[in-house]
């Protein structure tokens, strides 16, 4: 019976090392690829203006107007259900 649980020990151990040496020699080739293709730099994006009391620079939505109104009536908040 000891016999068998250190057979079965020793398996295991050296399935383990043998996947996790598989993994990294296909890890060092797909390493290898992705260094020598050269990736074209990325667009910066356009961004909005800051924040100011008036409003957002930039930025012309609904929300927005309901959000600078000046009175609740013209907000157009949704109605209360009762």
């Amino acid at each position: 019976m000891l016999r068998f649980r250190l057979l079965a020990c020793v398996s295991i151990v050296m399935l383990a090392g043998a996947g996790a040496a598989g993994v990294a020699l296909g890890a060092e080739a797909s390493l290898d690829t992705l260094l020598s293709v050269d990736l074209p730099a990325s667009v910066q994006p356009a961004l909005l203006g800051p924040i100011t009391a008036s409003g957002r620079a930039g930025w012309d939505c609904a929300p927005e107007h309901h959000a600078t109104a000046s009175k609740t009536a013209d907000a157009d908040l949704p109605e209360v259900p009762r």
